[in-house]
């Protein structure tokens, strides 16, 4: 028979300090529900609680009002730096109104489990099912450490990789309680193909229908579509490439234990191929060159991963001559994100290096970023050298299957700044240590709370 979960909930949200109900000796209805429910998760998740998860309700004004406090309290410096460096590079223009999408960037959130407080906060009435998929957060947090301070070594790459697995896990686990709620029945009866179908819908029509810059849909348009697929293929071996089960019921639980420990994904290729990436390489800059280092300084660096490449072509699919931009942006190989401060001037530029499958996809890579920018070569003599629309210079360059793109560097050091950023042959990516989190961390972080 076919089956399949019925929605699945797109649910993210950001944390607020939970209001403590007063309590008495008699468990009231609610009560009872959330008990009930505490334990189906831990059925449906196989796994059991260390200690109780505390679950409070505030109402969407209440919520919204929180969102709105949050965006007002945001720092101004934290806020221009933002746009200085990720809106530089092109997820949106470098005089955006951050503080008005901070405000606006969670409107859809249902409910969120906060490692912090170590409990639930629900907006309004939700379903029993939001209620087990924010519970089985909690028996992540207690078996797994969801702290915040785990995601702070994280480039934003890897960041949205672990919480795909942490979404996606929760998500599978959800779908394992409406079959057996709903149709007294289990995931090996689901009707796989479908489902995935419909999810991968509601992503594209959440990234079609925003009015947001793409960047601050990062969490929701990954985590949650890509992973489910990724751990219900590392559970039952079923994808929306091949929707059947390779395996016999009941499943092994286990196996969605070692994505937290033993098999964490690095990035979020790995998600999207279900682990047939290809090698990550290295690419770009860990450090300033000491011969500009005089002039120059780093300011930050990031890693933004086959996804967030994606979310930064998106708006140039279908233009002429570029084509599909998931297909170019799938060719990725590996990449690094510099920002650097001019000493003598202060203004912040960006270097972006990264490498592709082939010099052919190196090439669409090349032609987008031009249009990205909406830049052109300032004279014939030097290609690589341009004007962007915004008035600040570019250099674009690519050498086979690498391209570098360097903007807003004063025009004497980019030669220099790009040459170095091409390394000969591959070298291994050196563990850089990042001094605070990365922007998908802070996202996560910056509104009332930071976890779904």
């Amino acid at each position: 028979m076919n089956r399949s979960f019925g929605e699945i909930a797109l649910l993210v949200g950001l944390s607020v300090l939970p209001t403590i109900t007063g309590c008495s000796d008699e468990p009231s209805e609610e009560e009872r529900r959330f008990a009930r429910l505490t334990a189906r998760a831990e059925q449906v998740r196989e796994l059991s609680f260390r200690r109780a998860v505390p679950v409070t309700t505030i109402t969407r004004d209440e919520f919204e009002a929180d969102q709105e406090a949050a965006a007002a309290a945001a720092e101004e410096a934290d806020l221009a730096e933002m746009t200085a460096t990720y809106g530089r590079l092109g997820y949106f223009a470098v005089d955006a109104d951050l503080r008005e999408t901070l405000a606006r960037s969670s409107d859809w959130a249902a409910a969120w489990y906060a490692p912090e407080t170590e409990g639930i906060v629900l907006i309004g009435e939700v379903d029993d099912t939001v209620l087990v998929h924010e519970f089985v957060h909690g028996l992540q947090d207690q078996h797994f450490d969801l702290a915040p301070g785990q995601d702070d070594a994280l480039t934003s790459d890897a960041f949205l990789a672990r919480r795909a697995v942490t979404e996606g896990d929760a998500t599978l686990a959800e779908g394992r309680f409406i079959m057996q709620e709903r149709q007294d029945a289990d995931l090996h009866l689901v009707d796989w193909g479908p489902l995935l179908s419909s999810v991968h819908a509601r992503r594209e029509e959440l990234l079609a229908g925003s009015e947001l810059p793409l960047l601050f849909m990062a969490y929701p348009s990954f985590a949650y579509s890509f992973g489910l697929e990724y751990c219900a293929h590392n559970l039952t071996g079923a994808s929306a490439a091949s929707p059947f089960i390779d395996r016999l019921p009941p499943f092994d639980w286990s196996r969605e234990d070692a994505l937290f420990t033993t098999r964490v994904p690095a990035s979020t290729q790995q998600i999207l191929t279900l682990d047939a990436q290809d090698p990550e390489v290295g690419v770009g800059l860990d450090e300033i060159p000491a011969a500009l280092d005089e002039r120059i300084e780093r300011l930050d660096w990031d890693t933004l991963g086959e996804w967030l490449t994606y979310l930064l072509l998106r708006p140039l699919d279908g233009a002429p001559e570029l084509g599909d931009m998931r297909a170019l942006a799938a060719a990725w190989d590996g990449d690094r994100a510099l920002f650097v401060r001019d000493r003598k001037t202060d203004d912040l530029g960006t270097a972006w290096a990264s490498a592709w499958d082939d010099a052919r996809a190196a090439a669409g890579i090349e032609a987008a970023l031009w249009q990205l920018y909406g830049g052109a070569p300032i004279d014939g003599e030097e290609p690589r050298l341009g004007r962007a629309d915004d008035g600040e210079l570019i250099w674009i360059e690519r050498r086979e299957d690498r391209v570098v793109a360097l903007k807003n560097v004063d025009e004497a050091l980019m030669p220099s700044l790009a040459e170095a950023a091409f390394p000969s042959g591959i070298r291994p990516m050196r563990l850089a240590i990042r001094t605070r989190p990365s922007l998908a961390a802070r996202l996560s972080r910056r509104l009332p709370g930071r976890h779904p």
